[in-house]
């Protein structure tokens, strides 16, 4: 059953406590009554105790476990705690899309729009603390050219080969669609073909002009006459 994301939390978390344990790898699926015998709701994991209690759920059996070796595996200070519990809420964020057989991609905007991510470096920092293949982050056209120090192209030079990019999305910084505004996407094109990007390109407006369906069909009118460009 270590292939549960909330087993494999609690195994690593007593090593770190140093509370030795016994792993019994009962599957909830193939092993039902086993599991029932232990704990008649079939949560895993499971954690008996010495005593023959039976506790459950993940965050519980964590609360005890560190009352049980007096010490927390959380910092006492508030603000590390405060970065602590964000990695491990994207972390099981990223359990979620694996399960649903997704990638979830965090998307760094502009401090206008959000205080959580303003660049792909903070985003890549946070996708390689987290290391898991499901959580990656994005290049969003219209925040990068609000936010980043350096054109769009140079940051997919500079990010994608690191294979921490899983999406792209086109539109202007004036938030209408490609070609509506001052960004040039012949460039930002060329440069992901010449590194044979596979991924989806999105468009994203959000002022609709003239209308919906108008920016739509400019942005992909717009965009298909630069792949004709650009091969």
């Amino acid at each position: 059953m270590l292939d549960s994301p909330y087993v494999r939390r609690v195994a690593i978390s007593l090593q770190c406590l140093g509370l030795p344990f016994e792993h019994r790898p009962v599957s909830v699926f193939r092993a039902i009554a086993e599991f029932q015998a232990i704990n008649p709701v079939v949560k895993a994991p499971t954690l008996v105790c010495d005593d023959g209690t039976v506790l459950m759920d993940s965050s519980l059996i964590l609360e005890y476990t560190q009352a049980l070796a007096r010490r927390s595996l959380m910092p006492r200070d508030p603000d590390a705690l405060k970065g602590d519990l964000r990695v491990i809420g994207l972390a099981l964020a990223a359990s979620a899309a694996a399960k649903a057989g997704v990638i979830y991609c965090i998307e760094p905007l502009s401090p206008r729009e959000t205080a959580l991510v303003n660049n792909v470096a903070e985003a890549a920092e946070l996708v390689r603390s987290i290391g898991h293949p499901n959580f990656r982050t994005m290049i969003d056209c219209s925040a990068a050219g609000l936010a980043e120090a350096e054109p769009v192209p140079d940051l997919i030079d500079r990010w994608l080969p690191t294979g921490l990019i899983a999406h792209v999305q086109v539109n202007d910084p004036n938030r209408r669609g490609p070609g509506q505004g001052e960004m040039k996407f012949g460039s930002i094109l060329a440069a992901l073909k010449r590194h044979d990007y596979a991924g989806t390109v999105a468009v994203e407006p959000f002022d609709y002009s003239p209308d919906g369906p108008g920016a739509a069909a400019f942005s992909a009118g717009y965009l298909r006459g630069l792949r004709e460009v650009f091969g």
